[in-house]
């Protein structure tokens, strides 16, 4: 069994902490906010998170979210007709312009982003500092 560690509460403090600033400088810029995955039936636009584990997967994260809708009718043509269907493809450009968006846009506030390189979660964002 493979035990999670967890980070130190004054690292989870300090994360807790930009998350604040975080989210402050995208609701600056004019986006609504999910408060977390627990909170929400469907979440929607940008989500911050904090993920307190003490390796390379803690830290802050952003990540935005489509609708259900669009996120299944995507699914559902990629399945049935493939990747180039005009569903997936609008999908496509859709997650892929607003990870750029928010990576720039934290960019410009002053943090340190980068794309968190989670083939779970492939449009994720890590937030360094």
């Amino acid at each position: 069994m493979v035990e999670i560690v967890r980070a130190s509460d004054a690292e989870i403090a300090e994360w807790n902490e930009r998350a604040i600033k975080v989210a402050g400088a995208l609701a600056a810029a004019g986006f609504v906010l999910q408060g977390s995955a627990d909170q929400a039936d469907e979440l929607l636009g940008a989500t911050v998170s904090v993920d307190p584990a003490g390796d390379s997967r803690g830290g802050v994260f952003v990540q935005w979210s489509v609708s259900s809708s669009l996120n299944e009718s995507a699914a559902k043509s990629a399945l049935e007709d493939g990747v180039n269907s005009p569903n997936f493809r609008h999908f496509s450009f859709v997650v892929e312009r607003m990870h750029a968006t928010l990576i720039a846009i934290l960019g410009s506030a002053g943090f340190d982003v980068v794309d968190a390189e989670d083939d779970m979660s492939p449009y994720l964002i890590r937030v360094n500092s």
